[in-house]
């Protein structure tokens, strides 16, 4: 249930579950998920066995990066909140909760995207009060000012 390096009790970790679980009661929910921004799951909930959450968590983490790095690359601030992915059977949303956790819900195509979009802010409003500062804790940049000489520099001392 919980494979983060943050440190969350077993009543935050419950109380979170509790809330995850109510996407359950929600038609054409497939899964729901809280996850910090290295791509750890913290906790999950899928409404098929068998789905590989721990890989969706990592990618949705890179997922957020790479939209992050994308708007820095592009001269915006590090600010995107919220992620839409809109595929031919379903939808897929992943918000960022504070600067250190996301979100990730999806649903099916047919659920109105302005339902989902609220969902997931009351979901975040009621985690954030759950988790505290662990949620405040920024992500790294995605590539530092330096990275192409580090790289280049590494690529040549093994050549």
């Amino acid at each position: 249930m919980s494979r983060s390096q943050l440190v969350f009790s077993v009543a935050q970790l419950k109380e979170i579950q509790g809330l995850l679980a109510q996407f359950s009661q929600q038609a054409d929910v497939r899964c729901a998920i809280l996850a910090d921004m290295s791509g750890q799951d913290i906790v999950s909930w899928a409404a098929r066995t068998g789905t590989d959450l721990d890989s969706i968590s990592a990618l949705a983490a890179g997922n957020i990066m790479a939209t992050l790095e994308i708007g820095r690359l592009l001269g915006g601030q590090r600010a995107c909140n919220m992620v839409v992915q809109e595929h031919d059977d379903m939808t897929i949303l992943v918000a960022r909760v504070g600067q250190g956790l996301l979100l990730l819900v999806a649903t099916a195509r047919d659920v109105p995207l302005g339902w989902s979009r609220l969902t997931i802010k009351r979901a975040i409003d009621r985690i954030l009060p759950i988790v505290g500062t662990a949620a405040m804790v920024a992500p790294p940049p995605g590539i530092s000012d330096d990275f192409e000489h580090i790289f280049s520099s590494q690529l040549d001392s093994i050549w």
